[in-house]
């Protein structure tokens, strides 16, 4: 164990009690998370907010660089289906327009698509799957030169399955059609490049393995889009208010920003960025292309151990470029078994039927160790 792995351990008030193997689902607090928002706290008490503009703007340029965009593409959102939402909804549509989406991405995903065929009729096009893997040649079935839109996730929250976004980017394009990538269960795990993967959106949120609060994520846009479309919600907080000092919105008209700021139409929320922003240093200290490496290695040793266990069976896909930080184990009574679990300080998630387990870089092999053979003693 490395010196910095070892002392974000000892740092955490949670990895400190609990063998904790459950990113997928929130991030556990760690203390330098907890010191920002003391800090925060400590602003409040003597009300001075000085400060909030500029570590607001920092933790922007500190998710910008995760996913390699420049901070002037970058916005903040309330959470990650949010900026699903955003995107939809500034789209124009004609009669015979469709929308496409891999058929069990997360529910803010798919959501956006069944909500335009129920309220104007726009058809949705669902993407199956192969053994929970995404093949890119399933999406070139299913868009067309109708294509407005194509939703996806860079990672499955069920089954860690990693999408190709670069060819699924190409297809989507050669048939002039946008997409929007949600990485909420991608960035602060794996090496995230926007340009590399020339998405057109992206959205996410903090609160996984970004290591950061519920409620708050940001939104990417490629720079040529910015002044392309135009907000589909109304909100005080993308126009100018004329000062920082002394703020004033026209109220006679409406008349938003330049810049993708116009896109937020709600306050992002100081406190939150506070801990965010310290969340995303945690990553940015170790490097994300450690993270990645080490995760990697992790879950290579995790499926190693699991495949010697009766009775269960490994439902993410096993090919590394299909692979992610998450491994699904479809197991008989999974709830009951991961509520047992909990009981012996070891977290992990029932999804999908199975359970599922999601390692960060500061993960160990004895954390493994200790899951697998308490879960061995319980099937």
């Amino acid at each position: 164990m490395d010196s910095y792995v070892r002392k974000i351990r000892e740092e955490s008030p949670t990895l400190n009690e609990i063998v904790f193997l459950n990113h997928a689902s929130r991030g556990p607090l760690h203390g330098r998370t907890l010191k920002a928002a003391n800090r925060y706290l400590d602003k409040w008490k003597s009300y001075d907010f000085s400060k909030n503009r500029e570590v607001r703007l920092g933790a922007r340029e500190k998710f910008a660089k995760l996913i390699n965009a420049s901070k002037e593409e970058v916005t903040f959102s309330p959470d990650v289906t949010h900026g699903s939402k955003l995107v939809t909804n500034m789209m124009q549509y004609e009669k015979d327009s469709n929308i496409v989406c891999f058929w069990n991405d997360y529910a803010g995903q798919v959501y956006q698509a069944l909500y335009l065929e129920k309220t104007r009729k726009i058809e949705y096009r669902p993407v199956q799957d192969k053994d929970n893997t995404l093949d890119p040649e399933f999406f070139a079935e299913r868009i067309d030169k109708n294509t407005v839109l194509v939703l996806l996730s860079h990672v499955q929250w069920l089954t860690g399955s990693r999408a190709n976004l670069e060819e699924i980017s190409k297809i989507a394009h050669e048939n002039d059609a946008y997409i929007v990538v949600d990485t909420i269960q991608s960035t602060g795990a794996l090496i995230n490049d926007v340009k590399k993967w020339n998405v057109d959106f992206l959205t996410c949120g903090v609160a996984k393995w970004l290591l950061g609060p519920s409620q708050r994520g940001f939104i990417y846009m490629k720079k040529e889009l910015i002044n392309e479309f135009f907000p589909p919600f109304a909100g005080y907080y993308g126009t100018d208010p004329g000062s920082h000092d002394e703020p004033y919105w026209d109220v006679k008209k409406l008349e938003y920003q330049s810049s993708i700021e116009k896109f937020t139409d709600i306050n992002p929320g100081d406190f939150l960025y506070w801990i965010a922003s310290e969340g995303m240093q945690i990553i940015l200290d170790y490097g994300i292309e450690k993270v990645q490496e080490r995760i990697f290695q992790l879950t290579d040793y995790l499926i190693e151990e699991l495949s010697n266990l009766k009775g269960t069976k490994i439902v993410s896909p096993l090919a590394k470029e299909n692979r992610s930080g998450i491994i699904n184990l479809r197991v008989e009574n999974n709830i009951e078994i991961v509520k047992k679990l909990r009981t012996k300080q070891i977290v992990t998630s029932s999804r999908f039927g199975g359970i599922r387990i999601s390692p960060h870089f500061y993960n160990t092999k004895e954390d493994l160790d200790t899951f697998v053979s308490t879960l061995a003693s319980l099937i």
